[in-house]
């Protein structure tokens, strides 16, 4: 059986302000969809027939979207997290039910015209797009071969150049962070991909290849950033 994708869409949507009441972050209405449907739309055309969606803040209104949105082909299974499992956890999570790790991990809050297939299941690696602002999001950098070599802080005042992008929440997973999640999630805490994965991997050495994405992606986690990808002033 193929890998799954994995689909985080638990997040508390903290910075919708008065939207967070109606809708989760991967329920928003955006040029006639949803995050969430586009997504599921996309990893359908790269041909992964299977996706796990994590659960928390509005978990019905995500179940409902996503069975409305997902294609029919696409097998969709949920993981409820009565407490967030942080995005490390739940990829531990699901890896531990799946005895492998998913093909595909993507956090639920953006539109983009990335193409899935553009990623090889077998290659560790994290999408970046270089025209969205690194002192607002923060980023990747990575070496001459293309590999991630380390994190760039959002409000870091360092000069942009062609080795730094914005992480857009695209990444097919590195086993090597697993022993590492592992580490925080046994402390008792909800492990970050990329704080406890990534980070305290790349001290062994360069880590996933950056996948540079030129085109469209848009975050929106805030209404600013909703009300411009609707074309809104």
């Amino acid at each position: 059986m193929n890998p799954p994708a994995l689909l985080l869409a638990a997040g508390l949507a903290t910075r919708l302000g008065a939207l967070r009441g109606e809708h989760a972050k991967a329920c928003l209405p955006v040029r006639g969809t949803t995050p969430l449907a586009a997504i599921l739309q996309g990893v359908h055309e790269a041909g992964i027939t299977r996706a796990w969606i994590n659960l928390h803040w509005r978990a019905e209104e995500v179940m409902a979207t996503a069975r409305a949105g997902a294609p029919q082909s696409l097998e969709v299974e949920f993981l409820h997290e009565p407490e967030l499992l942080g995005t490390g956890g739940t990829l531990l999570e699901v890896a531990r039910r799946e005895g492998v790790l998913p093909s595909l991990v993507a956090n639920v809050k953006f539109l983009t015209d990335f193409s899935f297939d553009r990623l090889d299941p077998e290659q560790p690696a994290m999408v970046v797009h270089p025209s969205s602002p690194l002192d607002i999001f923060g980023g990747l950098e990575w070496d001459g071969e293309f590999r991630v070599v380390g994190v760039r802080a959002s409000g870091e005042a360092r000069k942009l150049d062609e080795t730094a992008a914005v992480y857009t929440g695209i990444c097919v997973p590195d086993p090597a962070w697993l022993p590492h999640l592992k580490v925080a999630n046994d402390s008792g805490r909800p492990p970050c991909l990329i704080r406890d994965g990534l980070l305290p991997a790349l001290q062994s050495g360069p880590g996933p290849l950056a996948v540079v994405h030129s085109g469209e992606w848009l975050e929106l986690s805030t209404p600013a950033r909703l009300s411009l990808a609707n074309g809104e002033s």
